[in-house]
């Protein structure tokens, strides 16, 4: 309570700190949480692909196409604020994670990026960022320039873009020509893909595009392992993606996805040599 003297700016401005105050503490009781929620989702043996980009790109409609879920896309400033992710099956079997996340806006404050930081920060831990960019809009360039300080604010870097992927989203808003035209000028450029989260093209290629990315760095191994060894399947199925598997003659045979570490910890478990591997 403020004392009898107190003017209602004065009143006002206490009440606004008190609530600063509150929110910070909120933001990191948020930012442990999902800290604690990345560090479980570590044990799960599925790379995260973030979707990034400017505000209204579409990032949600096409989060919604590729996911089928029905998350809220809105032609609004922030309409996606907390992040939102789902698990996706590529073309090859292979199970990753999709995140949607806020939309970035140009000058963004210092004080906003650091309040967006408890949202964004499964960018920066990201296997993949897949850049999705209004290839209607007559500023997207600048767009992309706005996105990428965004995104080195937050302390990704603007030169990591090998593990970045362009989509020019609203290619059915473009006329024909316009469309070849730019399709033309970076038929060279594999990571750049044209697609229209509303009518559906394109989504095949840019599934191939994320199925081929993310299997840069994971290993596809072909084991056989006995069926009495149960703790070892066990551990497969826990740090690797388990893409198939036969049973027969007391022997299981396993098609998993590893990445590097894990194949080296598999190594190391099983005491056994890189060419008695099949991969």
């Amino acid at each position: 309570m403020g004392g009898p003297g107190e003017t209602q700016i004065e009143a006002d401005r206490r009440q606004i700190a008190e609530r600063i105050s509150r929110l910070k503490k909120e933001l990191g009781q948020l930012t442990r949480t999902r800290g604690l929620h990345r560090t479980s989702r570590r044990k799960v043996p599925y790379p995260v692909a973030a979707l990034v980009g400017y505000t209204n790109a579409g990032k949600s409609t096409l989060f919604n196409r590729l996911t089928d879920s029905d998350v809220i896309a809105k032609d609004m400033l922030f309409a996606t604020l907390d992040p939102t992710m789902r698990g996706v099956t590529l073309p090859s079997g292979q199970r990753i994670i999709l995140s949607d996340t806020v939309g970035f806006i140009s000058d963004l404050p210092t004080t906003l990026i650091a309040a967006f930081r408890a949202t964004l920060e499964e960018v920066l831990e990201a296997d993949l960022i897949v850049h999705v960019r209004d290839s209607s809009h007559p500023e997207s360039s600048q767009q992309k320039l706005d996105v990428l300080a965004v995104l080195a604010e937050l302390g990704v870097s603007v030169d990591a873009e090998e593990r970045m992927i362009e989509v020019f989203n609203k290619m059915d808003l473009l006329e024909a020509g316009k469309t070849t035209a730019m399709k033309a000028k970076s038929i060279s450029d594999t990571q750049l893909m044209f697609v229209s989260a509303l009518s559906g093209d394109g989504i095949e290629n840019l599934l191939n595009e994320l199925d081929r990315s993310l299997s840069v760095c994971r290993n596809t191994l072909e084991l056989e392992i006995s069926l009495s060894d149960g703790a070892t399947l066990s551990w497969l199925y826990r740090n690797g993606d388990v893409l198939n598997r036969e049973d027969s003659n007391g022997f299981a045979r396993v098609t998993v996805g590893l990445d590097a570490r894990n194949v080296a910890r598999f190594h190391r478990r099983q005491q056994i040599d890189e060419p008695a591997l099949r991969q």
